[in-house]
């Protein structure tokens, strides 16, 4: 039985054996310490954007709540009058909050910090990589909530008064609003006045009456500008209804689980009163149809994170390629750990004549192990804090301040404390296992000192450096790839002029004065105005830019009965000339009277109907999927028939496998452009038109706001473009920390064998080996485990493509040029950090290698 005298007695030689070899302790940690550093900071990150908790007092408590639709889908939205229901009758719950997430325009708050001014102050918002926004108008961040909220939450104000304190007639007649701290501090300068101070929300009149905690997120993930109860929305979006409309599926649900209450009895008890309220619902309507209570533990997330199917393999992606890098660095320190064990042979033949036995050797070869993997853990923690700390702050600088408010606590708490411990002392025995074996081994079968390495221990340490070699490249051999992809998405043909064609969308103010004839004509002399400038070439609007992933419904061919899914939009007659896509055969639409029922195909839909056949003069039917998913005022084809007039070509949008090319285009009448998206055409450069756009706006109606760009923007800001920049973004800085570490590793390992066989170097040159022989000899010999290496990380390189074919565009599973231009880069590098150590040898006297020992 091991004694705590003996551990302690192990530990304190250990620490007096790191010192005394001070520059391996400092090289082996170091690179230990990266890998355990990047392991802790994607697990900090994880734990801090994705698995983080409600931002509440005793969090365990709070759950999600949530509806299994009939179809099988998860709804997280809930209507206000459903929203008392399951408050007032589901007695698993001691309480249950609505909470509902806006922007609305604001006024009164002294001057107008525009979105388009505070994007320009920005880094992204220079680089193009976020919307410009409105430059004409101001909009805040507004949670709207329940009046319980901060009772459930568990949480108060640092100054002033929640909204449950107001009496209910108090709420509605004397509006009132919270605002956070960090709001307080940005926008009014910790103005000590603020409390008591009127600003407006969409033209209503709301005082502050209590300041949140600073970093308070509450059920989000950013800080809120203002809190509004959700009994003034009615106010704010001018619509007496909004609270009594069943159909108005506004909020998010979260509760606090009563006292020895559990999920499952919560669910069962929410699917009760869920299927009552169902029937009050129109009969004929998704939301009549019976439903399955869903809770789970609260998250800021609106659906559980196992639905999250793209983001978890991303997460487990990136926790992949993590563990790489982790077991990068072991072999590293293994490799140099090996290295080092000829130079302790001596102390290892004298502990076994004093009779240690070759367990006990092995104890206090791993107790070293084990703390140089504790010293690693903490310089990666302090690494891991520093670097998340500094992407925190430099955050703030690349975004504008309406982003900046994102709150994430990267903080190490004791999850995170025991994570690097248990990773540390893992990865510590994991690389000291083989060289303390090797070194007991090598120790009890050495009865010379004959200055040449074993061939098991040779064969272990190009092992290892196999390992090292094999797992980069397959790093960089995936980075590289990413890398092509998003290069290659950034400039990838659209099927239309995305650099010379503007988006706008017109936001009009929630107010009862502009009626419908009001705003057709408002955008008619907006259009007017547009159509004036001398540099635009035309004008047309659409149901939805192109750059936008619009809404799928079934078309079915009405000769053979076959079906598809398809994408489809309205747009106006002059939308193909505007954005040129040309008509390929067939005509585009007539005027407006003679359009009727008409549409045109894209090739790909017209291909997947009708394959090899003419499309034109047949008909097909349009039928929605789900009627629930549709906005309320989005255009929705009847099921009628429609007859194909032409067939246009393919365009592409943001999603890289072109499944948005299937289009069916259907006719938007002139009637029908408010509210709907215009694009103009530019002769050239439309940047002078685009900061022309907010001041033709205002000169119509100044209550209007104008959301511009090019539809080469929008599509650089869809979610394919961001995700493939960031894949490549971690891809390659963990595959360059990859590639540092395996040289780091190469160059101690050729660097010890050269010191090891030093004796052996004396004695060919003694016999007359040229200097350029025993160059070739250590590179030679340094660089066969090198080229295994390559050749099992193109393997794994090929299984990483695989796994990333989902988010690479335009690239072949096995891409030759990353590939063989990684492999080949590797190699060289590799040969440069062989060199020196190499060139080293060739300088060796003879004769006193022939003494050495």
């Amino acid at each position: 039985m091991i004694s705590p005298d003996t551990v302690l007695q192990d530990v304190r030689y250990g620490f007096r054996m790191l010192l005394r070899q001070r520059g391996f302790t400092v090289v082996a940690v170091l690179a230990l310490g990266i890998g355990i550093a990047v392991n802790t900071a994607v697990f900090t990150a994880y734990k801090a954007m994705i698995a983080r908790q409600l931002d509440a007092r005793h969090p365990g408590e709070m759950v999600n709540l949530g509806l299994i639709r009939h179809s099988g889908a998860t709804d997280p939205k809930f209507s206000y009058p459903d929203y008392a229901a399951y408050r007032d009758e589901v007695h698993s719950f001691s309480g249950v909050l609505a909470f509902h997430n806006e922007q609305l325009r604001l006024t009164g708050a002294g001057g107008v910090i525009s979105q388009r001014r505070s994007t320009a102050d920005s880094i992204m918002g220079r680089l193009g990589a976020i919307p410009s926004g409105a430059s004409n108008a101001e909009f805040a961040n507004v949670y709207a909530v329940s009046a319980n909220y901060f009772r459930v939450m568990g949480v108060g104000t640092i100054r002033g008064r929640t909204f449950e304190s107001l009496m209910p007639d108090e709420l509605v007649h004397s509006p009132s609003v919270l605002i956070s701290e960090n709001y307080w501090q940005r926008r009014f300068g910790r103005d000590p006045a603020i409390l008591g101070k009127t600003v407006r929300l969409n033209a209503v009149s709301v005082q502050i009456i209590g300041i949140t905690p600073h970093d308070f997120v509450g059920t989000g993930i950013a800080a809120a500008d203002y809190w509004l109860p959700l009994s003034l929305e009615p106010l704010v979006h001018a619509d007496d209804k909004w609270l009594q409309d069943r159909t108005n599926q506004c909020c998010q649900l979260f509760a606090r689980l009563a006292p020895g209450a559990g999920i499952q009895q919560a669910e069962s008890e929410m699917t009760v009163v869920a299927n009552r309220l169902r029937t009050l619902n129109d009969p004929h309507s998704e939301l009549f149809k019976p439903v399955t209570a869903l809770v789970w533990p609260g998250s800021p997330f609106p659906l559980p994170l196992k639905d999250y199917h793209g983001l978890m393999l991303t997460v487990i992606l990136v926790m992949l390629a993590a563990a790489m890098l982790l077991i990068v660095a072991c072999a590293n320190v293994g490799s140099l750990q090996l290295a080092r064990a000829r130079s302790r042979e001596h102390e290892m033949l004298t502990r076994l004549s004093l009779g240690a036995s070759r367990g006990r050797i092995v104890r206090q070869l791993l107790t070293e192990s084990a703390l140089l993997g504790l010293m690693a853990g903490c310089v990666g923690l302090a690494l891991a804090w520093a670097f998340l700390h500094t992407a925190i702050a430099v955050h703030a600088q690349l975004v504008p301040a309406e982003f900046s408010s994102l709150v994430f606590n990267v903080n190490p708490d004791p999850e995170i404390f025991a994570y690097v411990f248990a990773t540390s002392l893992v990865a510590g025995i994991l690389f000291g296992t083989a060289p303390a074996v090797e070194t007991s081994r090598f120790a009890i079968a050495s009865g010379d000192r004959s200055g040449t390495a074993s061939f098991r221990t040779r064969a272990i340490q190009n092992l290892l450096v196999t390992a090292q070699v094999a797992l980069s490249l397959a790093l960089m051999i995936a980075a590289s790839m990413l890398i092509r992809s998003a290069n290659r998405s950034l400039h990838m043909e659209t099927g239309y002029d995305a650099k010379h064609v503007i988006d706008i969308d017109l936001q009009f103010p929630e107010s009862s004065r502009l009626t419908p004839a009001r705003k057709l004509d408002e955008v008619g002399q907006l259009r007017s105005r547009l159509t004036a400038i001398p540099d635009v070439a035309a004008v047309t609007t659409s149901a939805h830019a192109p750059a936008d992933l619009g809404f799928r419904t079934a078309a079915t061919g009405l000769d053979h009965g076959k079906s598809s899914l398809l994408h489809y939009t309205y747009v106006q007659r002059n939308y193909f000339a505007t954005l040129g896509i040309p008509i390929l055969f067939g005509n585009g639409f007539p005027s407006e009277a003679a359009s009727g029922r008409s549409v045109i195909l894209s090739e790909s839909a017209a291909e997947r109907i009708w394959p090899g056949q003419n499309p034109i003069g047949r008909s097909l039917r349009l039928g929605q999927l789900d009627e629930h998913s549709h906005a309320a005022n989005e255009l929705v084809p009847d099921s009628g028939a429609w007859q194909v007039i032409g067939v246009a070509r393919d365009t592409r949008g943001a999603e890289f496998d072109g499944s948005d090319s299937a289009q069916v285009y259907l006719p938007l009448s002139d009637a029908q452009i408010a509210n709907r998206p215009i694009l103009i055409r530019t002769h050239s450069d439309p940047a002078p038109v685009l900061k022309k756009i907010d001041a033709l706006v205002s000169s119509v109606d100044a209550q209007i706001t104008a959301n511009s760009s090019t539809l080469n923007e929008m599509l650089r800001r869809s979610a394919p473009f961001i995700t493939a920049t960031l894949a490549a973004a971690i891809a390659s800085s963990v595959g360059l920390l990859g590639l540092l570490l395996a040289l780091m590793g190469i160059y101690g390992t050729v660097n010890y064998i050269v010191v090891l066989r030093t004796r052996e170097v004396g004695i060919r040159m003694a016999i007359g080996a040229q200097k350029r022989d025993v160059l070739w000899l250590i590179l030679r010999e340094s660089t066969r485990p090198v080229l295994a290496g390559l050749v099992v990380g193109m393997l794994f390189g090929g299984g990483c493509s695989y796994l990333l074919r989902g988010v690479l565009y335009g690239l072949k599973t096995v891409d030759t040029i990353s590939f063989i231009g990684m492999a080949t880069l590797f190699l060289l590098i590799a040969l440069l950090a062989a060199y020196p150590p190499s060139r080293r040898a060739t300088r060796i006297d003879p004769i006193v290698a022939l003494r050495y020992e």
